[in-house]
């Protein structure tokens, strides 16, 4: 064991607040430490299936209803060392797009459709309850001080417009609107969100993430302000692609540019383009030559860093699997987009990497997570399973089930031509 890894587990040990979560540390620790030695750091697959992905998918979903808090609200994450975290605004939010996906994909089964469904409803129920008087929502985790937070409005008002399609209810409609007038107040005149409520008061490149938010609002209540607003943060994004691939403005200072940022700017942007069908410009395009870059990283290397500095240079040899997942997610729309199957063969492959790090026999917190990073003392979110990493897992696998599904309707409808 080196030295690195034996003061991680040190330090771990002694933040323990209960000795009962020793042991699971420990197991986890050697597991991770056991896969590395033994199996391909990688865990790339080329063919075998070894779970199925419906199953993989009901046991992080199970993660996310176990993780649901009285309140309503979902934890940031489950910690090794601490346990459940205060639930999390922002990632409550843009789980009930998740929610009632899952509600749908599982429609045949009527309890766990319920059973999700009523999840999305006390997520929205909670997240109604912590709106400010200005439209805003707060920043960090809940309980803290009360701070007006643009990314996580905009994350959540992604919930609030699936929230209201789900249901119609008008005071959804009206917390909806609300958040997406006070994202228009705070918007900075070339299209970013800066100063105030931004993350360290600086403009992100990663906030395509809201204006994909916006944009949303736009198909939903024709209201063309908010369409606007989300086209002037896209073209403002836009313009810090560089022709190599590399996204500038992610502006995480004291952080390096996880892969978890890179993929929500190149999610954001690519379904505000999608929704605002710029289809005949560059905005498709610029997300594409990102996304093909890393795609094409993976398939010689067989691992994506979970970091990177700049130009997709990185020496770092851990994953951040939540990125992984997004990128797997940005890959399948592309396909669905470009009919390019090398990006589903790639996002396949991620998939079947992804589903051989869940655990899929263990106690409540672990079971069917999603760490922050692969080995589990990598350095985005060390020794936590991440709600958001569940999200978009389960976001990716309900999107191979999606494609999948059209190829087998495909197919059934040339057979039915041919007799």
């Amino acid at each position: 064991m080196n030295r690195k890894l034996t003061k991680a587990i040190t330090e771990a040990a002694g933040l323990l607040r209960a000795p009962q979560r020793t042991a699971p540390l420990l197991k986890k620790i050697v597991s991770d430490k056991l896969r590395i030695a033994v199996d391909r750091p990688h865990l790339y697959s080329y063919t075998k299936t070894r779970y199925a992905s419906p199953y993989v998918l009901s046991k992080v979903m199970h993660w996310i209803a176990e993780a649901q808090r009285p309140d309503g609200g979902i934890p940031a994450y489950y910690s090794l060392l601490t346990g459940y975290s205060q639930s999390y605004p922002e990632v409550t939010g843009y789980l009930i797009p998740t929610l009632y996906d899952f509600a749908g994909y599982e429609s045949a089964r009527s309890a766990e459709n319920f059973r999700t469904s009523f999840a999305a409803y006390r997520a929205t129920h909670w997240l109604l309850s912590l709106q400010m008087p200005s439209g805003a929502f707060p920043a960090g985790l809940h309980g803290a001080p009360a701070q007006p937070s643009i990314f996580n409005t905009g994350q959540i008002l992604q919930g609030l417009v699936r929230a209201y399609i789900e249901t119609a209810r008008p005071d959804i409609l009206a917390s909806a609107l609300a958040a997406g007038d006070w994202l228009i107040l705070t918007q900075q005149q070339d299209g970013s969100w800066a100063g105030d409520g931004a993350y360290q008061n600086s403009a992100h490149t990663y906030y395509s993430m809201v204006s994909w938010s916006l944009a949303a609002l736009a198909a939903q209540t024709g209201k063309s302000k908010f369409a606007v607003a989300a086209e002037k943060n896209l073209d403002w994004v836009l313009s810090h692609f560089r022709s190599n691939g590399w996204i500038e403005g992610i502006n995480l200072q004291g952080h390096p540019a996880y892969l978890h940022f890179i993929a929500y700017v190149l999610q954001g942007a690519l379904e505000c383009a999608v929704l605002r069908h710029r289809n005949n410009d560059n905005a498709i395009d610029a997300v594409a030559n990102s996304a093909w870059i890393l795609l094409r990283r993976f398939e010689t290397t067989k691992f994506l860093p979970g970091a990177y500095d700049d130009n997709f240079k990185s020496p770092r040899r851990f994953s951040c699997l939540t990125g992984n997942a997004q990128m797997s997610c940005v890959w399948l729309r592309l396909f669905e987009l470009t009919h390019d199957l090398r990006y589903f063969n790639a996002a396949l492959k991620m998939n079947e990497m992804l589903k051989q790090l869940i655990p899929l026999r263990d106690r409540a917190g672990i079971l069917g997570g999603v760490s922050g990073s692969y080995p589990i003392w990598g350095s985005y979110q060390p020794f936590r399973y991440i709600s958001w990493g569940c999200k978009f897992f389960a976001d990716a696998l309900m999107l191979e089930s999606r494609i999948k599904q059209s190829f087998d309707i495909s197919a059934e409808k040339v057979l039915q031509c041919a007799s």
